[in-house]
């Protein structure tokens, strides 16, 4: 396992390990290890700017039934210890790719620092800008989708319990507790590709958001002294319609990645990995292998890429009608528990 940095630190702010995810975790070992510093996710409410209940997703009866693996809330940082933990002396750090030669049978890499390594297969799962997609297809540019986002993580003075998620008008707001006393908060919000902005107080930052009066936003939002505290990223698509050339595959975002949406970044690149080592160990050959991969993840991966579109899309409207209109349609949506339950396991369900 060839990594760019020269150690493993923490990163990032929140991230949500849904049940999919979790039960290729649970496959792994590693499952337990990651709930030990987490939150349980065991529902989600949706609310209107102003903290009116709209939909509650209860995921119990899921969990209870055996029908999804028990999904998580979890800092990102903790995640990666997790899983660098499963893998140590296999990771050679400051190891950037520099170039990638493939034959009929075998794909050879060279790092910057000179080293050279040859194997049957090599897997580019190094993200939205990864360098093994460059070097097979040249440069892809992902497709900017018309909003940015923000990320923090702050202690949990509000006594948040459930994943919320609150819709405004071009924004949203999601407060989701990730571990005893700490809360990761995510926006997104409605800003043209450039120029790019930029924050230069917290006081900017709630200003920006004051059309949100729950008074847990509130309450969380006064704790932010600096706007370094806020990591600011954007919001983008990228999908290629080949996954790999010769005995070179790509997975995760490095081959579609998708909008924040749904949580499914980590839990479609966790379920390609899953199912390329399936292939794997049940094919005769590295080819028949790959072919089977692609096979089995494009319709799964495009039908997540394509839902979390379309809350994107929804979420993001800014009008007054159009964002009546959409709570409405979340608030009848919230009633029919039945079908809510099901679209949760079909869409969450990994087997």
């Amino acid at each position: 396992m060839l990594e760019k940095a020269s150690r493993i630190v923490p990163l990032g702010a929140g991230i949500i390990m849904n049940p999919n995810a979790m039960g290729v975790l649970e496959r792994n070992g590693l499952a337990d290890a990651l709930r030990a510093n987490a939150w349980p996710y065991l529902a989600r409410d949706t609310r209107d700017r102003h903290g009116r209940l709209l939909a509650r997703r209860d995921y119990r009866p899921l969990y209870e039934a055996g029908k999804l693996a028990r999904g998580a809330l979890v800092h990102r940082a903790h995640l990666h210890d997790v899983l660098f933990g499963s893998v140590q002396g296999m990771v050679r750090f400051s190891s950037s790719v520099k170039k990638i030669d493939l034959s009929s049978d075998k794909a050879r890499v060279t790092t910057d620092s000179g080293e050279t390594f040859e194997a049957d297969l090599l897997v580019g799962a190094d993200g939205i800008h990864s360098t093994v997609r460059r070097h097979l297809f040249g440069e892809v540019a992902p497709v900017y989708m018309g909003y940015r986002s923000h990320r923090m993580v702050v202690d949990n003075v509000a006594g948040v319990e459930d994943f919320t998620e609150l819709l405004g008008r071009g924004q949203r707001i999601g407060l989701v507790p990730i571990a005893p006393g700490r809360v990761y908060i995510w926006t997104t919000f409605n800003s043209p590709r450039a120029p790019a902005p930029e924050l230069r107080s917290a006081d900017e930052f709630r200003a920006l958001f004051a059309q949100f009066t729950d008074p847990r936003v509130v309450k969380l939002f006064a704790q932010l002294r600096s706007p370094d505290e806020i990591i600011t990223t954007e919001v983008e698509e990228l999908g290629l319609e080949r996954w790999g050339e010769g005995g070179t595959v790509l997975l995760g975002d490095s081959v579609h990645a998708m909008t924040p949406n749904i949580g499914q970044g980590a839990g479609m690149a966790m379920e390609d990995a899953a199912v390329l080592a399936d292939e794997l160990a049940s094919s005769s050959s590295v080819d028949l292998a790959l072919k089977g991969y692609v096979q089995r993840r494009k319709a799964r991966v495009a039908t997540i890429v394509r839902v979390s579109r379309e809350v994107g899309t929804e979420g993001q409207m800014s009008g007054i009608i159009g964002c009546w209109l959409r709570d409405r349609r979340v608030l009848r949506a919230g009633r029919d528990k039945a079908k809510m339950l099901a679209d949760l396991e079909r869409l969450l369900a990994f087997r």
